[in-house]
């Protein structure tokens, strides 16, 4: 947290135990795919960035319950995210977002709390 750091090693995607992730307050610009490999992630915090894109392997990340990616550059999401059934809140506010993936409803059916 808050340690101005720009990117992230691929090899952090070897830490299959991490269950929580607080990268907030840094200058990040883009994660590596390896962040899908982190299986038993819940949380992940990735407020207040410089992301302007995800990897599409966010959709990997089945145990996740908690994304919080607001105060970045983000314009889309993939797609994978819908898929994150585990999934209880998403934030996505102070983005760049024209609009939300039609998707999006699909996660606040199974009761996910979206804040945009």
């Amino acid at each position: 947290m808050n340690n101005k750091l720009t990117n992230l090693p691929e090899s952090m995607g070897r830490l299959k135990a991490l269950k929580e992730l607080r990268l907030l307050d840094n200058k990040l610009e883009s994660l590596p795919a390896s962040i899908g490999d982190l299986s038993s992630l819940t949380h992940l915090d990735l407020r207040n960035n410089q992301l302007s894109s995800l990897p599409e392997t966010m959709g990997n990340l089945k145990n996740l319950t908690h994304l919080d990616l607001r105060a970045n550059k983000l314009s889309a999401l993939p797609a994978g995210i819908a898929g994150l059934e585990s999934l209880e809140k998403l934030d996505l506010r102070w983005n760049r977002f024209a609009s939300l993936p039609a998707w999006v409803s699909i996660l606040q059916q199974r009761g996910c709390t979206i804040y945009n």
